[in-house]
């Protein structure tokens, strides 16, 4: 679910993440995201470190180093950064913001170091001459110009992706999510027709929200994180606009266990996916877990 978007800019902000091969290459030595995972990404609720001002909608490059050491996807912002230093994951790795993302494009002729090297204009860039030491870089307006200029011409299909996303549909998106999520918040009491008579988690230690739960070693945010009103278990809620799917599947059960391992102390945790309706691979998935819940969005009284 993506989060609440700040005032937009006529335009988006431009952005160079920086990754190693741990996050940009799978157990295998393979690209992390074909065109199937690109789609199941931009589906997910998983989080990316970022620079504080990163807003929904900014469009990133993401910098690949060693073995790589090229620009090998374009990334779309889905919401604006958000801290993470009440994090334990996150402050053991560095990390001060994160914000959720979307992988986009990935460029089949990627622009390498060399490339950038025969550019007497791009060496001029400071992320260059700073030899990509950091984890994000703004890029500013010529230079992006510039890079793009050089994407183009390796990829030709990438000029109308670039087109599509400058119109930055994602605001539009973000105040519907976050809608239906102030809508479930603000109702919890529709669920105890279902078994579940929750109030929304707050937690003791941080006094963190449980509405967009960070979950470091997942990377990834819980919609909301709730509590049986007798303490008895927590319950994690995810939401989807769309059809519930395998994807969907793995990444409560993730949520889950995170919270049975950091937060349950003995309790026992479920989960409930609110989505339009799901696919036969989230039904036949929810054979193996019974803890594991599905409604559709009207039956907690949302409306698309």
């Amino acid at each position: 679910m993506v989060a609440s978007a700040r005032g937009r800019l006529k335009r988006p902000n431009h952005w160079l993440w920086v990754t190693r091969p741990t996050y940009y290459l799978d157990e295998y030595g393979n690209d992390r995201w074909d065109e199937k995972s690109l789609k199941d990404e931009a589906d997910s609720d998983g989080w990316w470190s970022c620079h504080k001002d990163t807003l929904a909608g900014d469009l990133i490059l993401l910098w690949r180093t060693s073995p790589k050491i090229d620009i090998g996807y374009l990334i779309q912002a889905r919401s604006d950064a958000f801290s993470i230093a009440d994090d334990d994951y996150a402050v053991e790795m560095g990390w001060d913001y994160g914000c959720e993302y979307a992988p986009v494009y990935k460029f089949a002729n990627p622009v390498t170091k060399k490339d950038l090297d025969r550019d007497p204009y791009l060496i001029e860039w400071g992320a260059y001459r700073g030899r990509f030491q950091r984890r994000a870089f703004a890029i500013p307006p010529q230079y992006w110009e510039g890079l793009n200029k050089l994407l183009i011409n390796k990829n030709s299909s990438y000029e109308s992706v670039l087109a599509n996303l400058g119109s930055s549909p994602v605001p539009g998106r973000v105040a519907f999510e976050k809608d239906i999520e102030d809508q479930l918040e603000n109702n919890l009491s529709v669920l105890s027709a279902h078994g579940f008579n929750v109030s929304l988690f707050k937690d003791s230690k941080n006094g963190r929200s449980g509405r967009q739960y960070v979950c470091g070693e997942t990377r990834g945010r819980i919609d909301l994180l709730c509590m049986d009103k007798s303490k008895k278990f927590f319950l994690v809620i995810e939401l989807k606009l769309n059809r519930a799917t395998d994807q969907t599947f793995a990444q409560i059960a993730r949520y889950m266990g995170w919270v049975q391992k950091r937060l349950a102390k003995g309790r026992k945790v479920f989960g409930l996916v609110v989505s339009d309706g799901y696919d036969v691979n989230f039904e036949m998935a929810s054979y193996t877990n019974d803890r594991i819940h599905h409604l559709n969005l009207e039956d907690v009284g949302i409306k698309k």
